[in-house]
């Protein structure tokens, strides 16, 4: 394959380009259907565990798919206490950030004087026209979220098909994929890694929203364990879910805190999650999954442009997967025999 691909390298970039703007363009349809298949290989063990106690394929799919409801549906109950709170709290919120926003401007007014001098100095006609700004964007209006809930919906229903088909009939597309000159043990050892990955990982961020809920229990933080559970689900996203997480904890410790103690829970959060990533994370996945920060950062970087959000949580295991089937095809290359227990290779 590497072969191919250095023999029809302009043909190769353009169909990246070409893909890629397929992709943008079909997000609603293949957004959900690549989640889907993330999320099949996440639970192919759930699934072969009840195919091996003897349950048709189609009953284990549909057990699956209801255990994986189960849990999600579990978790939303778990949350509603908290997120009751949240709401009940908001207006109280929006008036504290709305108050220390015009509080800022007050404070920044003299700059502003400042900047608009200059600009009449500079250019008085271009200084005039600038100073009617337009309005501040509507919020969505019930219009709006009546237009979109159906879309939602959709692609629910897209991501529910394509997770069942994908754990039904993943074991044929293994077998064809002999015409594209993989081997169908090829894809599982690829599955496997990811499976492992996301275990690993998922029992990490569990440990992390643990820890960060009681941290901010004890410094004093309403609704703690809400702000545990953000932290654990954003670090799946790396990168960019702490650093938004960090942020908001900065807007939770201005509303809730005075003084200096504002950034106590974003201090508290930064420093439990870069114990997670310097100590912890390394030491249980470093060894056996090695990838480079480079192709992280610009998978990362595509698949949030891309896709937004969905793309953050389908990047890492996609480059997981393209890599342990890169590994596989130039050890087939290379004439070396692989069994499905093998350790994926870098």
């Amino acid at each position: 394959m590497s072969a191919f691909l250095r023999q029809r390298w302009p043909e190769t970039v353009l169909a990246i380009f070409a893909i890629t703007y397929a992709l943008w363009l079909a997000e609603g349809v293949m957004a959900p259907l690549v989640l889907a298949f993330i999320t099949a290989m996440v639970l192919t063990p759930v699934h072969e565990g009840l195919v091996r106690i003897g349950l048709p394929g189609a009953a284990a799919a549909t057990i699956t798919l209801i255990l994986t409801l189960l849990v999600v549906v579990g978790i939303a109950f778990a949350l509603r206490p908290w997120v009751a709170e949240v709401i009940e709290a908001w207006p109280r919120v929006s008036a504290e950030l709305r108050s220390a926003m015009v509080d800022l401007r007050l404070r920044l007014s003299a700059i502003f004087d400042l900047q608009r001098e200059v600009m009449e100095a500079i250019d008085p006609e271009s200084a005039a026209d600038g100073g009617g700004g337009g309005g501040a964007d509507a919020l969505p209006s019930l219009a709006d979220a009546a237009w979109i809930a159906p879309m939602l919906g959709a692609q629910f229903l897209i991501f529910m098909g394509g997770l069942f088909f994908f754990l039904l009939g993943k074991e044929h597309a293994y077998d064809w994929a002999r015409a594209g000159g993989f081997r169908p043990n090829d894809f599982r050892r690829a599955e496997a890694r990811v499976a492992s990955y996301f275990a690993t990982v998922a029992l990490i961020n569990i440990g992390l929203g643990i820890a960060v809920a009681l941290a901010l229990s004890a410094y004093g933080l309403p609704g703690a364990p809400v702000w545990g559970i953000i932290a654990g689900l954003a670090n799946f996203v790396i990168y960019l879910g702490p650093a938004v997480t960090a942020g908001a904890l900065v807007l939770a410790g201005t509303v809730a805190f005075d003084g200096v103690a504002v950034i106590g829970p974003a201090a508290i959060y930064l420093t439990i999650n870069l114990m997670e990533a310097q100590f912890v994370t390394p030491m249980l996945i470093g060894q056996r999954m090695r990838l480079d920060p480079l192709l992280v950062f610009l998978s990362l970087t595509i698949w949030l442009w891309l896709w937004g959000p969905v793309g953050g949580i389908v990047a890492i295991p996609l480059v997981l997967w393209a890599q342990s089937l890169w590994a596989d095809s130039r050890a087939h290359a290379e004439g070396k025999d692989l069994v499905l227990t093998d350790a994926p290779r870098k």
